[in-house]
């Protein structure tokens, strides 16, 4: 299937956004999630948000400095 991440398309087999992520070396516990719409806290359980065709999906990482 094809999905957005980050602005660009990418075809992935990945089946929830969790899978998704793990794939990509994205810790969700470390960043924050928009996905169909809906934003995710970090630390969110994502294994249940199934991935759709087309579906948005982009991931914005926490950082801090100083």
């Amino acid at each position: 299937m094809k999905i957005k991440y980050q602005g660009e398309a990418v075809d992935t087999t990945a089946k929830t956004v969790a899978e998704f992520l793990s794939a990509r070396g994205v810790d969700p516990a470390k960043a924050i999630v928009e996905y169909a719409g809906e934003v995710y806290a970090p630390g969110a359980d994502l294994s249940a948000l199934a991935l759709v065709d087309g579906a948005s999906l982009d991931v914005f990482k926490m950082t801090a400095g100083g």
